[in-house]
């Protein structure tokens, strides 16, 4: 089961802990865990050197951070910075996009991204970040100020929809130059856009699926597979 999945099973995202292992290199120089169960999505980590058993005493606790927020995200890592998304009340009541510093947990920026208590990890991208609030609203951000560079929005721009009213929860997926997502429309059911300005590159229809279930979007995020040639 996924971090995304278990995290469901909890009302909010309020604390992150990150936890000194020794001998451990999942911290070492440049970690990178860029999307939703990693660079791979596979959930597969190529980290060495772990731990096959705790100290004693266990592990040292380095730095805790609270506040940030309700929500079902889990974290991307890169470039020294932790980015994760969650609901909080300040400035402005509202979903956030959110840069930690990777050593110490410092807030390095919070932008405001939509509304709503959010569903999805973000997806880092060189220079670029993106995040996805429960509503649709797609922001393409950059990663050093928060800065929103482009932003589409699922309903308005596509005639988007969700199967339920939990609200969209995929994480993006970066395909080479394309950023693929999954708008749920009849013309739109999965859509490719270019990654630096947000146009759309191509977006394919879904025929009539039948009765079983409903119509928009569901809650699995995009990924890459070759299967059968």
């Amino acid at each position: 089961m996924s971090l995304q999945s278990n995290l469901r099973r909890f009302p909010s995202l309020v604390s992150l802990t990150l936890l000194w292992i020794v001998g451990c290199s999942v911290f070492a120089a440049e970690p990178s865990w860029p999307s939703w169960r990693g660079p791979q999505r596979d959930g597969i980590s190529t980290e060495t050197g772990l731990l096959t058993s705790w100290p004693a005493d266990g592990p040292k606790l380095l730095w805790q951070v609270d506040e940030l927020g309700g929500g079902f995200s889990s974290i991307s890592i890169a470039g020294g910075r932790i980015f994760t998304m969650g609901e909080v009340r300040k400035p402005e009541q509202g979903a956030y996009l959110i840069a930690l510093n990777l050593a110490d947990g410092e807030l390095v920026w919070k932008t405001r991204v939509g509304q709503g208590r959010p569903n999805t990890t973000p997806t880092v991208d060189g220079n670029r970040v993106y995040s996805l609030d429960r509503g649709g609203h797609l922001v393409c951000a950059s990663t050093s100020t928060g800065e929103i560079l482009w932003e589409k929005d699922y309903a308005v721009d596509f005639g988007g929809k969700m199967m339920s009213g939990w609200g969209y929860s995929e994480s993006p997926l970066i395909d080479g130059d394309h950023l693929i997502c999954t708008p749920g429309s009849e013309s739109a059911a999965i859509a490719a856009l270019d990654k630096v300005t947000g146009e759309v590159v191509w977006q394919t229809s879904v025929s009539d699926l039948g009765n079983r279930g409903q119509d928009g979007a569901g809650y699995s995020s995009v990924v890459v597979s070759n299967a059968g040639g």
